[in-house]
């Protein structure tokens, strides 16, 4: 029995099976922490609003936290496909449609609004990405009137009894595309609709540009937002170099997550005033991160690697000693799981927003790994022998290829320790300058922060 958008607020049986394994495979593919889930009301009627950065992992990182069945509402033209519009529905997203997929287009979204009051009043959730359109930008972008919409016209079906809640979500990717990077969800204070029940029976235009408004001021809250788009790249790359300090300044004892966002956050804020007051420094100040995070491409070294002055040279020697003792481990793990982690990568070369590689690759991830296991599984038991072994292999093929995945990365990080430290020692003149514009940068941000 399919799920069809007849029905698609109903709890699924075959959704039901799914959905665990569909969660697992999100908090695989993206290391996340989540906050103030616990805040979040369990028996009012809920619509879930999240910035929009990653396509379709904005929607999966929802899924992958609330307990619910929720449905979600995205924009209509990846729709087009018939295989895709049923994978969809199967995650229960039902389409929005815009000006831009033909003025024809905009009568269906009567049908999809009608259907989203059945969706509020069965209490499973909606999730509306307020923004419209993702973009890799670590920026709310204006938000759109359909949420807007939906929640007041739903009230106003119900003579105002239905007494909505707007949760706003914080999402925060570490990094987009990559496997095993780190993802933030942090569920913000609800927005009680009612509060805006007399000013929407008065003047409805009013009161939607009130609730925007709201909502946009919360979002920022639980998000890493830089509005200034002259300076972007410097405020995106300070929120790193300047983190450590920041924590400290901040009373943190470590960079946990939320402290992280806020000890970001404070920094961008603080980088925002200085600008507009210091115009000529900021100027300054943005040519020297410039040069920084030019020169740290130049040597391949990640923020983490100069903020450390340097790295025990017996330090290196022990981890090269522990990853040639687990080499094995090592070679079992990353043969055994090459075809399942390289195929994505492969199969999505060609795609020209990369802010749907990710979600391509976990759509990929997704049908290809249990695929790929089951077949080696069939196998295994006719080549190996003793019963044991054909249990114990089966079980440890996935962690095996965590573990070649983790292996690699940390050897990566062993030999960019080792190259800083030969650098250092050969007195490499990019090195030099690099380290010099960090300095300048730290005790720049020492006497704007407080």
């Amino acid at each position: 029995m399919a799920i069809s958008r007849e029905t698609i607020e109903k709890k699924h049986p075959v959704y039901g099976l799914l959905r665990p394994y569909a969660d697992r495979v999100t908090k695989t593919y993206f290391r996340t922490t989540v906050c103030n889930f616990e805040k979040v009301p369990t028996d009012d009627i809920i619509i879930y609003a999240p910035n929009h950065q990653n396509a379709l992992m904005d929607a999966m990182a929802i899924l992958g936290t609330i307990k619910t069945q929720p449905v979600f509402l995205a924009r209509a033209d990846i729709f087009k496909k018939k295989t895709i519009e049923k994978l969809l529905t199967l995650f229960k997203i039902l389409p929005i449609y815009r000006i831009r997929d033909g003025k024809e287009s905009l009568g269906y979204n009567d049908a999809i609004f009608q259907k989203t009051i059945d969706v509020l009043k069965n209490k499973n959730g909606l999730v509306i990405l307020p923004e419209g359109t993702h973009a890799g930008l670590r920026k709310l972008k204006p938000l759109k009137k359909g949420i807007l919409r939906i929640a007041f016209e739903a009230e106003e079906a119900n003579d105002f009894k239905l007494n909505i809640k707007i949760i706003p979500v914080g999402l925060d990717w570490s990094n987009y595309i990559n496997f095993r990077s780190k993802l933030f969800v942090y569920f913000g204070e609800p927005i009680c609709i009612s509060d805006y029940y007399d000013e929407y029976k008065k003047n409805p235009p009013r009161a939607r540009n009130l609730l925007q408004k709201k909502l946009s001021e919360e979002l920022k809250k639980y998000m890493i937002h830089i509005e200034n788009e002259e300076y972007y790249d410097m405020f995106d790359n300070i929120r790193y170099i300047y983190l450590p300090q920041m924590i400290k300044k901040m009373g943190f004892k470590n960079k946990k997550q939320p402290n992280q966002l806020f000890a970001q956050q404070n920094i961008i804020n603080q980088l925002n005033d200085f600008a507009d007051k210091n115009p000529e420094e900021a100027k300054e100040l943005n040519e020297k991160t410039l040069r920084y995070s030019k020169l740290l491409n130049k040597l391949k070294f990640r923020h983490w690697v100069i903020q450390k002055p340097k790295f025990s040279t017996l330090g290196i020697i022990g981890q090269a000693l522990l990853a040639i003792l687990f080499l094995p481990l090592y070679l079992y793990g990353g043969i055994l799981n090459y075809l399942p982690y390289k195929i994505p990568v492969w199969a999505t070369k060609k795609v020209k927003d990369l802010q749907f590689l990710s979600s391509f690759r976990y759509v990929i991830v997704l049908l290809l790994f249990p695929i790929y296991y089951i077949i080696l599984i069939i196998v295994g038991l006719f080549i190996i022998e003793p019963w044991w072994l054909q249990v114990a292999v089966p079980v440890s093929l996935l962690f095996a290829g965590l573990f070649a995945f983790h292996y690699y990365i940390e050897v990566k990080k062993m030999f960019a320790r080792l190259r800083f430290n030969l650098k250092t020692w050969f007195k490499n003149k990019d090195l030099s300058e690099l380290k010099d514009h960090y300095k300048f940068i730290v005790q720049k941000m020492d006497g704007i922060t407080k």
